[in-house]
């Protein structure tokens, strides 16, 4: 418990090029992800759970739980497997292999250790044996209307006789609102798939706050 605190007390306070884990330093080019920045980790095909990485520049895996922010408990797996690393500068994550006997991949391809490889969103991730595919995603788009707000249907404005008023209406005399609609609709998930990885999403971000 003591080596998990000391790890995180590390991660949160350590200077660029700082010795970490497993000899590993933290670039000077590290930096805090954008918001929403998540992992779909998948098994078998199927979506298993959302893992966000928004909080800090670098994601630790592998077998030892105290040393990881990410457990993957293969017998394939090191101990301290893996580095994700968010690049400040470019705005991409980038993955590291930390000497791993198994390998890290990024699809088929397998790292060379210690050496960062950039990982586009939408790429997958597998460490060593291990079945399980982690997906890196940015954040899904929220029901948000053309004003940046959170769908509101009572926010129009009515007229007296119950009607869209004026000041909703274009230059044109077309409907603005209907417009504003439109846009709003257009921007809902499209299908299951979608709805479900935004409810996931949300689930995972709600899990972190309560925790």
């Amino acid at each position: 418990v003591l080596l998990r605190y000391r790890l995180v007390f590390l991660m949160n306070n350590s200077r660029p090029n700082e010795l970490l884990v497993n000899n590993f330093k933290i670039p000077n080019w590290s930096g805090k992800p954008p918001p929403g920045l998540h992992l779909d980790v998948l098994k078998d095909g199927k979506l298993i759970q959302k893992l966000i990485i928004d909080e800090k520049s670098c994601y630790f895996f592998g077998r030892n739980k105290q040393l990881c922010d990410f457990a993957v408990d293969h017998q394939s797996c090191s101990r301290v497997h893996a580095v994700l690393v968010w690049h400040k500068f470019l705005s991409r994550a980038f993955l590291i292999d930390l000497g791993s006997v198994h390998g890290t991949f990024i699809g088929k391809i397998k790292l060379e250790p210690h050496k960062p490889q950039q990982v586009p969103i939408d790429s997958e991730i597998h460490f060593g044996a291990s079945t399980r595919i982690y997906i890196i995603r940015e954040r899904p788009n929220p029901l948000y209307n053309i004003s940046g707000n959170p769908l509101d249907p009572n926010s129009q404005s009515l007229d007296g006789n119950g009607t869209i008023g004026p000041e909703n209406r274009s230059v044109d005399g077309s409907d603005s609102t209907t417009n504003s609609l439109g846009l709003l609709y257009s921007q809902l998930p499209q299908s299951e798939v979608e709805l479900d990885n935004l409810t996931e999403f949300n689930t995972a971000h709600n899990r972190r706050i309560s925790s």
